[in-house]
């Protein structure tokens, strides 16, 4: 069984200075609390701020790092190999073993104009994932990933063809643990088990989109998929998979007031009251509003983690200072409760 976080071990208040780490007993991986996030590491984020926050993550505690391989190709300029060849720089001066490091493969685009709805992505064929891996493994400036994912669940290639491509990489030392993202319950379990017949690598990271405001039934989120009551349920029952969320800040969207034009698909009466609840909480802990999201993450009856990120140390700080937050069980109430 994991060995992971739950909320009630935390006690009251504040505690640990440096941000706690636990070991996926499952996996052999020691990680940190919060995941740091690099997408526009080498584009919107050029290399000496990049490398700050990289160290300010490491300074205080942290040591899980994602990347992908196709990070931000949609920046002006941008092909896709910026974060991952910022992150290898960075790499060459850091003790490798000390740092779990993932990567993604599969949303690499083979041909962009500039419009995300028409782009051609690579796609999870078993000779794309192997020149994917060594490719991002020539950036990276190392020889293995501790976590490598399917970046999207393409259902145009067998699951057989990808699941033995990993496991082929795995014999190979070249990646540790297997992962995927923008998926559906019943896939990862479908996986699995194919998986569990044939000695292949299970799934054992699952990465999806998720936040405490709840986007409209109908936003259209491209090949983002969020995390939904299936996926929590079937994690609920597979204690050995680890689930992290993106996007959960929502690009400063918890620091905006009231009168500030909110993104259409978050641009509802339930979130706006959800937003007061989320004030008026951050206010009773002294905390700011994303910590207390953060927080709220953290303890869901599924253990979560937060994957963070920006472009400014204070950023990162911030973001790191929640794990210090436990919230009460009756704010945790309210905060569910919000806009229903």
């Amino acid at each position: 069984m994991t060995c992971f976080y739950y909320p009630n071990l935390l006690g009251p208040g504040i505690f640990a200075r440096k941000m706690q780490k636990y070991t996926l007993t499952d996996t052999g991986l020691t990680v940190s609390a919060f995941c740091l996030g690099t997408m526009y590491f080498g584009t919107k984020v050029d290399q000496q701020q990049s490398e700050l926050l990289l160290n300010t993550f490491l300074d205080g505690g942290g040591n899980f790092i994602d990347t992908a391989n196709n990070y931000a190709f949609w920046q002006d300029g941008g092909v896709g190999d910026e974060s991952e060849l910022a992150l290898g720089r960075w790499l060459r001066s850091q003790r490798r073993d000390q740092i779990i490091l993932a990567s993604k493969c599969g949303a690499r685009p083979t041909a962009f104009t500039g419009d995300l709805s028409t782009v051609k992505l690579e796609g999870l064929s078993a000779s794309t994932i192997i020149k994917a891996v060594e490719d991002s493994l020539r950036r990276l400036q190392t020889d293995y990933l501790d976590i490598l994912y399917g970046h999207i669940d393409f259902q145009d290639y067998p699951i057989d063809e990808r699941l033995e491509a990993f496991a082929r990489l795995r014999d190979s030392g070249k990646i540790r643990v297997v992962g995927t993202s923008n998926t559906w319950a019943w896939r990862v379990a479908e996986s699995n088990d194919r998986s569990a017949t044939k000695g292949w690598p299970e799934y054992r990271f699952i990465q999806q989109k998720w936040s405490y405001f709840r986007p409209k039934y109908n936003a259209d989120f491209w090949v983002q998929r969020l995390i939904d009551d299936a996926m929590l349920d079937y994690v609920d029952q597979h204690p050995q998979i680890t689930l992290l969320a993106y996007s959960t800040l929502l690009s400063g969207l918890y620091t905006r007031s009231h009168e500030v034009n909110w993104p259409t698909e978050y641009d509802t009466h339930d979130n706006h009251l959800r937003m007061e609840v989320l004030e008026t909480i951050a206010q009773e802990t002294t905390a700011t509003n994303n910590q207390v999201v953060l927080a709220w993450m953290r303890q869901q009856r599924v253990p979560i983690i937060p994957i963070i990120s920006g472009s400014k140390r204070d950023q990162i700080e911030e973001s790191m200072g929640a794990a210090r937050l436990r919230l009460s069980a009756e704010q945790m109430e309210r905060l569910q409760r919000a806009g229903e």
